[in-house]
């Protein structure tokens, strides 16, 4: 009996106790034809766009992981890509907790 209530207790305690955040590690495909030079990943609802993430370039064709450590628990993210030739695309809503990858297209 006391050790189902200790059990019981220590279902509730952690109930209790909020999310701890944690990175996300994602890889991000450039299936563009133009370098991937910048890349803005924002809580969906936030109105403007956060830290570039990328450190370097991403050329045509290539794949670089990141690492998105926001101190968030969210899964859902707006994202904007900006390219070499100063063009940019932006994918909204985008659940990076369902895959380890993201391509950026045109």
């Amino acid at each position: 009996m006391k050790k189902m209530l200790f059990a019981a207790a220590a279902a509730l305690a952690l109930m209790a106790t909020p999310a701890l955040a944690e990175d996300l590690h994602i890889t991000v495909k450039n299936q563009t034809s133009t370098t991937l030079t910048e890349l803005y990943v924002s809580h969906v609802g936030t109105n403007s766009w956060e830290e570039n993430i990328l450190n370097g370039t991403v050329a045509a064709g290539e794949d670089l992981a990141v690492t998105i450590a926001d101190g968030r628990t969210t899964c859902e993210y707006d994202i904007k890509a900006v390219f070499e030739d100063g063009g940019h695309a932006e994918f909204r809503n985008q659940n990076l907790c369902e895959t380890t990858t993201f391509t950026v297209h045109d």
